[in-house]
């Protein structure tokens, strides 16, 4: 089992670091591969089970695109064989169709393996909760953002929106979904909070296995959606 985690010193915004530190507690027999910005990607030449990538700046969200657009064709391929991805944060704008900075009046095509645009524009900072349906798993999170993805994500959501803003504050869709590859803009981090999500994508990459420290992380889960239903909660 190998799990590659992409450019984790400059993407682990909004405490995204920690979904690989503890997928790493779950999968304690897994290889993990850290790739650093200015590393070839293991999956280049390789078959990775699990990649993963996490929130970043925007001037480096842009150095990322460079980076890998050479490799998009090795990318989708990944995602036709049923290779997992986690994108989490801003990682998943990495694939959409374009990227507006509005406020560096700044233009860049994405990877466009999602027909979506992003807009970002810094002097609109969004903060938020979420909760939302994954296959009949609820799911909770945050999201803290200056950026909305536009377009219909209607028929590849990653997620129903029970509660708080989709891709967009009209959209009741979160996120998207190719084959195994989960792109979402919740943060928090979204493994540590969803330890049944966590479980579900062990299983789709091969490990049965329970998640780390799973008494305590379904209390604190369990405790998150007690408090993400209550109608007195402000999102």
């Amino acid at each position: 089992m190998t799990v590659e985690v992409l450019f984790r010193e400059v993407c682990n915004l909004n405490a995204d670091g920690q979904n690989s530190v503890y997928l790493q507690q779950s999968m304690p027999d897994a290889e993990f591969i850290y790739t650093s910005i200015h590393d070839e990607p293991y999956f280049k030449d390789n078959e990775p089970d699990i990649i993963m990538m996490g929130h970043m700046s925007e001037s480096f969200q842009r150095e990322v695109i460079k980076k890998l657009m050479p490799l998009k064709g090795r990318i989708e391929e990944l995602i036709d064989e049923g290779r997992v991805f986690l994108m989490t944060g801003n990682a998943c704008e990495v694939f959409c169709r374009h990227i507006s900075y509005v406020t560096e009046k700044i233009e860049t095509d994405a990877l466009g393996i999602f027909p979506l645009d992003a807009k970002c524009d810094l002097f609109k900072r969004y903060n938020g909760k979420l909760l939302a349906d994954f296959e009949g798993i609820k799911l909770v999170g945050f999201k803290s953002q200056f950026s909305f993805l536009f377009g219909d994500n209607s028929s590849f959501a990653f997620a129903k929106c029970l509660r708080g803003a989709g891709i967009n504050k009209e959209s009741s869709f979160e996120g998207m979904r190719r084959n195994n590859f989960f792109g979402t803009h919740l943060s928090g981090p979204i493994l540590p909070l969803n330890p049944l999500f966590t479980e579900y994508i062990m299983r789709l990459a091969g490990c049965p296995g329970e998640a780390a420290f799973r008494d305590a992380a379904m209390a604190a889960y369990e405790q998150h959606i007690k408090e993400f239903e209550d109608p007195a909660v402000k999102f």
